[in-house]
């Protein structure tokens, strides 16, 4: 097992998490800092990663604006995705061993996802980088990885506001239905989802999760 420690935030910028992860990150791997698994909420954005297009967003920084949202093209693989009330989005800052490899991780990531919306029927897909039901998206993975260090992660959608979701086309996949936790009929409780979301985390990825606060 790894010493990790667990940070909850109840909401938070995303260009402030985003530096704070580097800066974790650097921390790790030059073993100056633990393993960190972060789940938070954002304040409503827009994130492209390195494979994407802003033509995937429909409408303009200006007009995102008047309804409280941001755009920014982050470092992480992947493509368009939406961070914000309703969604945990969990950052984890996590040393890759031998063994695990970045497929793994993803993986592991999404496993832990699926079991923690307690959604039956809620699958893994590893190639798309997605957990489904019945075909629509409850959560995303796109992470990045430097000097074998893990940053960025997932999104899982417990009951955020669904409109946000027609404004893009997710991950590169039109025509892909988002859904969330209280649309499948479960369980949306933060506290309930995340608890949950951590034991996933910590059991596929040997941590042991002790919480705290890095962010001070």
């Amino acid at each position: 097992m790894t010493d990790a420690v667990l940070v909850h935030t109840p909401r938070i910028g995303y260009a402030e998490a985003w530096a704070r992860q580097r800066e974790l990150a650097a921390l790790r791997a030059a073993d100056r800092g633990p393993d960190v698994v972060w789940l938070l909420e954002h304040d409503p954005v827009f994130t492209m990663g390195r494979h994407g297009s802003r033509a995937d967003l429909f409408l303009s920084d200006e007009l995102l604006a008047t309804r409280g949202a941001t755009f920014v093209q982050a470092d992480r693989g992947g493509q368009m995705t939406w961070h914000g009330p309703g969604q945990t989005t969990g950052y984890v800052i996590h040393r890759l061993e031998r063994g695990l490899g970045v497929r793994g991780f993803v993986l592991a990531l999404l496993e832990a996802m699926a079991a923690a919306s307690g959604i039956d029927g809620a699958v893994v897909d590893g190639d798309a980088m997605g957990v489904y039901v019945a075909g629509r998206k409850l959560g995303s993975v796109g992470i990045r990885v430097k000097d074998r260090v893990t940053y960025h992660g997932l999104a899982l959608n417990r009951d955020p506001d669904m409109d946000w979701f027609t404004l893009m086309t997710a991950c590169g996949a039109p025509g892909v239905e988002a859904t969330s936790i209280a649309r499948e009929g479960g369980d949306p409780d933060r506290a309930r989802v995340e608890a949950r979301l951590a034991d996933e985390l910590a059991a596929r990825l040997g941590l042991a999760l002790t919480p705290g606060d890095l962010l001070a």
